[in-house]
């Protein structure tokens, strides 16, 4: 009977750990909202009427990606989470995570009809922290508030768009993009994350646990 309860209780304690580490995976693909700060950088080239390829690069990606966009306008959209004021208390800060990027039509009635497409800037997550606040209801004792910030322009492929983050929200300035670098020269941007940078130790075994859970439901779901 002893061992018995003594392997139920380390089934239970295996179990509370892996769910613990599946949300700080989960909280680990959005970032710490502090001081206003670049979090992305857009520059578009035309290859039809509306139709255009964004050249995306962002914080906490030091690779450029190459995305299509249809429409007049680009928009990012981007997801918040706000802690509970005693959470805050043990060193949680608010966080944001990119989570779109997609075209847009200045007409409602082209929005509807032209072609478009979205594409995901998030990532998933096994286990999804926002979706586990809302099952908890009233016994949710973490996550105080989730809301969502979009920002939008037109799209010009003279400017160069860089996207920002404040306390509250996403914002946009632009401006005349620099000449084209000589052929085999990088294109250089500011960024908040050192290219390169290692990431904490938590940090790594958390996106490790992650991705072998996310590859694990998979399967499972075929």
């Amino acid at each position: 009977m002893r061992k018995a309860f003594t392997f139920s209780l380390l089934l239970v304690v295996i179990f509370g750990a892996l769910v613990v580490v599946l949300l700080a995976a989960n909280v680990y693909t959005y970032h710490r909202l502090t001081a206003e700060a670049l979090i992305a950088e857009l520059r578009f080239d035309a290859i039809g009427d509306r139709q255009y390829l964004a050249h995306l690069r962002t914080g906490d990606r030091c690779e450029e990606r190459v995305l299509p966009v249809f429409g007049d306008q680009w928009r990012v959209d981007a997801e918040f989470l706000k802690w509970k004021y005693w959470a805050t208390l043990l060193g949680l800060d608010s966080q944001y995570r990119l989570d779109r990027l997609e075209g847009r039509y200045r007409s409602v009635t082209e929005q509807n009809s032209q072609p478009k497409v979205s594409h995901d800037l998030g990532g998933g997550t096994a286990v999804d922290v926002v979706e586990v606040a809302g099952a908890l209801g009233s016994w949710n004792f973490l996550l105080d508030a989730t809301y969502g910030s979009s920002t939008y322009e037109d799209i010009d492929v003279a400017n160069v768009y860089r996207v920002y983050r404040t306390t509250t929200g996403i914002i946009t300035r632009s401006e005349p993009r620099p000449l084209q670098p000589e052929r085999g020269a990088a294109l250089e941007i500011d960024i908040d994350n050192a290219c390169g940078g290692e990431p904490s130790a938590w940090r790594s075994f958390a996106a490790w646990t992650n991705d072998h859970a996310v590859a694990a439901l998979e399967i499972f779901e075929r």
